[in-house]
């Protein structure tokens, strides 16, 4: 018996391999190489790319000073991803609504003075349709990290609004911050314990974290819309999770229905503002993702949360793909980082080769932009 659930196991492996063989990512190299390494004039000096199908790696690499070693990095934007999975999964307990308003948690204050932004609601929050300004706040900075998160959240809440909540769209950091004091509240932990509790402990993800301090204790103001460090394995659990619609080691980590709820369009279709609005080609944004790309229905095929620095997780149910882009950079990367890593995502889809679902449909893009989508091929 053993002997033949070993040539099961081999019979397996091989087939994987084989199947991997299949694909070939010359491309998606040599499109890295073009940017990745030592040299000064490289974008970036090293990254790691691995892509996953049916729980199978069936590419990985590392590129530049990766090769060397096996990093845990800052990746900044990405961290939207991992917080929205620990609200979600609270969401879904039954320990705060996604209709939760700042009233609910903060008080009378924002009841009666400030009516307007007491409606704000976790959803909005999320979704970077909350009203709040985007300039970031000095408590968001790097001396305050000791501080407490509500007290940043307090902090955050006393500035005036930059719209009417639910009326513009605005990519940042302020609102995320405040929900993630709410999270808190609600459950009378900390966020290094939230983040144990709902993330990294069910998705076994042993080297992230929020940051920690000197003596390893985790800061107690951390940035919930960027402050996240983590590995290309460790995010690997956290796409291939997403990509098995909620499901992690054969248990349910998140329901399918949850799962389906942070990839809509939770902006609801507001106008978005221009300078603050890094992808407006993508079709929306749901809970800590972007929408990258969209089926005949508008149901999301490819999504994403892209850091400055450069790392960039995202999951293809068209490809039947999850894969991360892990990098470092001690500097922003702008606009020609972030084309170079969409082009990749571009690469490894057609490596797979999966069909197009659609042809010549129309779905208005993030930024209101009409874009091309394909209607299904006969």
């Amino acid at each position: 018996m053993r002997r033949l659930l070993s040539l099961l196991v081999l019979a397996f492996g091989l087939s994987a391999q084989s199947h991997a063989a299949d694909y070939d990512f010359r491309p998606v190299t040599q499109h890295i190489n073009d940017f990745v390494g030592s040299d000064t004039g490289n974008v970036l000096p090293g990254a790691s790319l691995i892509v996953l199908q049916n729980g199978q790696p069936i590419y990985k690499k590392s590129f530049g000073s990766f090769e060397r070693i096996a990093p845990q990095v800052p990746v900044a934007s990405a961290s939207k991803w991992l917080s929205a999975l620990v609200l979600q999964r609270l969401v879904e307990a039954g320990k705060m609504r996604w209709e939760d308003t700042v009233f609910d948690y903060f008080g009378t204050d924002y009841k009666n003075a400030t009516p307007i932004k007491g409606r704000i609601t976790l959803r909005q929050m999320f979704s970077h349709t909350s009203g709040m300004n985007v300039d970031v706040a000095t408590c968001l900075t790097v001396p305050y990290k000791d501080m407490k998160l509500d007290d940043c959240a307090k902090t955050i809440l006393s500035k005036q609004l930059s719209w009417q909540p639910g009326a513009q769209f605005a990519y940042g950091e302020n609102s995320m911050q405040v929900a993630g004091a709410m999270a808190q509240r609600a459950t009378g932990m900390s966020w290094a314990r939230l983040l144990e509790t709902e993330l990294t402990g069910p998705l076994s993800m042993k080297r992230t974290d929020f940051g920690l301090t000197r003596n390893g204790v985790p800061f107690t103001n951390p940035i919930i819309a960027g402050g996240a460090r983590s590995t290309m394995m460790d995010y690997a659990n956290v796409v291939q999770m997403v990509l098995q619609n909620g499901m992690f080691n054969g248990v349910s980590y998140l329901s399918p229905q949850s799962i389906a709820e942070m990839q809509l369009d939770q902006t609801q279709g507001v106008p978005a503002i221009p300078e603050a609005d890094p992808y407006p080609e993508a079709y929306g944004y749901g809970y800590g993702e972007w929408r990258n790309k969209v089926d005949c229905n508008g149901v999301a095929i490819e999504i994403s949360s892209t850091g400055i620095f450069g790392t960039s997780p995202w999951v293809n149910y068209q490809d039947g793909i999850a894969a991360v882009f892990l990098a470092y950079r001690q500097a922003p990367g702008g606009e020609v980082l972030r084309s170079k890593i969409s082009e990749i995502w571009g690469l490894v889809s057609d490596a797979v080769g999966a069909p197009p679902v659609c042809s010549s449909h129309s779905f208005k893009s993030r930024g209101g932009v009409k874009a091309e989508v394909k209607r299904p091929v006969q």
